[in-house]
């Protein structure tokens, strides 16, 4: 396999794992996702030394860099837009997450001060929370 297809190959395969990474947002799935950011992050190094590999080979062999380079641009272009829309749909499950829980500490708030006004006295039962 030549540079240029190792590069597109594994430009392939960051694509795959940043589509990875978007099911496990919405499945909630932290371990896979925190799996993919790291091996995202290998990914940039890696393709940051294929992508030197497949530019000198276009220089040997002539290519028409502006074309070559456009190409990689489209391919770029698309991953920086995928990842844009992991992080917002990540912040949005974490605000959404946020909320939820703010919502429960009210909730338990609330029922303290249910149980108090009532003379609740607490058991073992309702202790375990």
């Amino acid at each position: 396999m030549n540079a240029e297809s190792e590069l597109f190959h594994a430009y392939r395969e960051w694509r795959r794992l940043v589509q990875a990474e978007h099911k496990a947002i919405q499945t909630r799935n932290w371990d896979l996702l925190s799996d993919c950011h790291l091996a995202i992050k290998d990914f940039q190094v890696h393709v940051t030394g294929l992508t030197q590999e497949a530019r000198a080979e276009w220089q040997r062999t002539g290519c028409n860099l502006a074309q070559k380079e456009a190409q990689l641009q489209v391919v770029v272009t698309e991953l920086i837009d995928l990842t844009r829309q992991n992080q917002s749909l990540l912040q949005s499950t974490r605000l959404a997450a946020r909320r939820q829980l703010d919502q429960l500490g009210t909730a338990g708030k609330n029922l303290k001060l249910l149980q108090r006004s009532y003379g609740f006295v607490p058991t073992a039962w309702s202790r375990a929370a």
